[in-house]
């Protein structure tokens, strides 16, 4: 993700590229803080757009602060990149806090009531991800997107820059998020 946030500011775009702390040992307090802040001075900005690309533990940091209201102003679009099974999550040493519950029935409505638009994205390979990323179709009210041989979008992965991705941000095509 960072060669794309650094493909994003070539193009004139303003990009936010937070790094949370103890990214091996997240703690969602420092991590929800993190966000909020993030999310406030992009509301600073006069911009067309306020958009969040998340990515991993990222995608359930910014669900997390859409379940309980972090945000001050909605972002006009979220993008979550490899969103991790909670299942998993819950039994990775290191990873504090309680897994993400996609059965609570707040966790759509709060997800749409702070993202004009909701996407989606997953490998169909991911080793975060073994239920695959169906299982957020019902718990956030999408369509997610499958991306044959992703895997975890990361560096080991073999994923550098994401073109695709750049060219989303212009043009709010999904299917932009299909190409390499």
């Amino acid at each position: 993700m960072r060669l794309t946030a650094a493909a994003l500011r070539a193009e004139a775009h303003r990009v936010w590229y937070p790094q949370f702390p103890s990214p091996d040992t997240p703690k969602p307090a420092e991590w929800q803080d993190l966000l909020r802040q993030e999310s406030d001075m992009m509301d600073e900005v006069a911009a067309e757009e306020k958009i969040c690309i998340a990515h991993s533990l990222g995608t359930t940091n910014w669900l997390y602060g859409a379940l309980f209201d972090i945000f001050s102003k909605p972002f006009d679009r979220v993008l979550l990149v490899a969103p991790p099974d909670p299942e998993m999550t819950s039994e990775t040493s290191g990873i504090e806090g309680d897994p993400l519950d996609l059965s609570n029935p707040n966790l759509a409505p709060q997800a749409h009531r702070w993202a004009k638009s909701l996407t989606a994205i997953a490998g169909d390979n991911d080793r975060w991800l073994p239920r695959g990323v169906g299982i957020y179709q019902p718990a956030l009210g999408i369509d997610p997107i499958v991306f044959p041989g992703a895997g975890h979008f990361s560096l080991d992965d073999g994923w550098g820059p994401w073109p695709g991705l750049v060219d989303w941000v212009d043009t709010a095509n999904d299917q932009d998020l299909l190409r390499r």
